[in-house]
Formats: C-alpha cells, sequence, structure tokens
C-alpha cells in the first residue's frame, strides 16, 4: 500500500524593534509560537539567532497526505506572523523536502 506524504519546511527570518532584552524577544516569540502550534498543528523551533535581542529566525515544519492542506498552513503561518505588530518578517525560505 503506497501512501502520499507532503512535507515542507517554512524559515522565516524576523526582526523586532521593540525588544530590549533577550527575555523580551523569547517573551513575543514564545507566546506566538505556542499560538500557531496549538492552533495549526505543526512544528516550530527557533532555529537562528537565539542570542541576537531584535533578531530571529524560526522554522515551521509541515506534514500531510494532501499537498493543499501543506499550502494552506504554510499560508496561515505566514499571515498571522505577517499580521503581529511586535514584529516584522524580513525574509521567507520554503522548501519541499
Amino acid at each position: 500500500m503506497s501512501f502520499a506524504t507532503h512535507v515542507g519546511l517554512l524559515v522565516l527570518t524576523l526582526e523586532l524593534p521593540g525588544c530590549n532584552t533577550l527575555k523580551d524577544k523569547r517573551r513575543v516569540l514564545h507566546s506566538l509560537m505556542e499560538r500557531v502550534r496549538r492552533e495549526l498543528h505543526v512544528s516550530a523551533a527557533e532555529v537562528g539567532f537565539q542570542n541576537r535581542i531584535r533578531s530571529s529566525s524560526v522554522a515551521f515544519a509541515f506534514v500531510s497526505g494532501a499537498r493543499v492542506q501543506v499550502e494552506r498552513l504554510r499560508e496561515s503561518v505566514e499571515r498571522r506572523f505577517d499580521e503581529e505588530p511586535r514584529l516584522v518578517v524580513i525574509e521567507r525560505q520554503w522548501t519541499w523536502l
């Protein structure tokens, strides 16, 4: 028996201009990433710039049997980060795995 599996990886590079400490930055990221994990059921992690106060790189993994579902989830994550007033998305990288 064969099953289609679609896997995608989204990496967002962010600026957090209102953060003055790493604690501020982690509070913003933790809040948003936990909400995305809980509501969209995707894996998420901060993967770069962990020790920079106003920068971050976050990654999201998407897995589904339907390619269109992966695309919808990716769009939902991007929209949530685009709409977040405490940060600016400065780069996006999308890869099908």
